[in-house]
This record gives structure tokens, sequence and C-alpha cells, in this order.
């Protein structure tokens, strides 16, 4: 049966650039409330307007900060060479991350090459005790209890 085509509408919101007044978080024109205007817009999602005020979250202690990264690393499936855009980092909501261009994504062989061990999307196709502990032998780092 073919499948029905559909056309997609891109809706573009413009730039997120407009700064909460009580706690700076960034927003889209478009997300203010109702009841206020352009010129002086109030929002609803970040701060109910100065009434929630959360305290700045400390770093982690180094092991959990480590436990996570080898966690994150170790179910990776793209990795990016970027050069950091310093102007949208300035603490205020959370953390941003913008791509400028296309993100593309190179599959290789789903079966290793002789005498290789299994990596990255070959992982994901061999049995589930076999995969672990190829993770395990990748990430030297990960304990195996979690």
């Amino acid at each position: 049966r073919a499948r029905e085509q559909t056309e997609t509408v891109q809706h573009n919101l413009g730039d997120m650039n407009v700064e909460c007044i009580y706690c700076s978080a960034l927003h889209w024109l478009d997300e203010r409330l109702t009841s206020s205007s352009k010129i002086h817009p109030k929002f609803g999602t970040c701060c109910l307007q100065g009434k929630v005020v959360l305290p700045i979250l400390q770093d982690p202690p180094p092991f959990l900060q480590q436990l996570f990264e080898n966690q994150d690393e170790s179910h990776a499936f793209t990795s990016l060479e970027v050069n950091i855009d310093k102007s949208i980092l300035n603490g205020h909501g959370p953390y941003s991350f913008r791509v400028n261009g296309e993100l593309c994504h190179y599959m290789g062989s789903l079966l290793p090459e002789s005498n290789n061990k299994a990596i990255y999307a070959q992982l994901y196709i061999h049995d589930t005790d076999l995969t672990h502990n190829i993770r395990m032998e990748n990430n030297k780092t990960l304990n195996v209890d979690t």
C-alpha cells in the first residue's frame, strides 16, 4: 500500500532572545502570557513572574560528574566537532547547544572487520550480555554495578 505523502509546513518562532525580567530565562516572544504586551512581556513558564526563586545549583562532586560523563560516553550515538558559541552561554536558563548548518550521521558496517571488536552501532545487533561486556571493555572507567 502506498504511503500517503503529507506536506510539512515550517514554523519559525524567531530568536529566543526575550529575557524574563525576574529570572533572566530566555524565551520566544510568542511564549508571553496573553495578558502581557509585546513591549513588556511576562512569562509563566519559568519563575511565575518572580514567585519561584531557586537556589543556584552547585557543581556535582567530581566522582558523580565522572560517572555522568562515563555513562554519556558509553551510550553516545553521535559525536560532534564544534566551535562553542560563547555568546549564548550567559548562565541563565537551561544549558543550550546550537548547531549551525547540518548534522550528519555516518554509518559504518554493522559487522566488525575481521579480528576487530564490535563498536558503535555494531553493538546493538548482538546479544545483550555480549554488548554489555564490550561496552565495559571499551570504557574502562565504568563500574559494572551501575
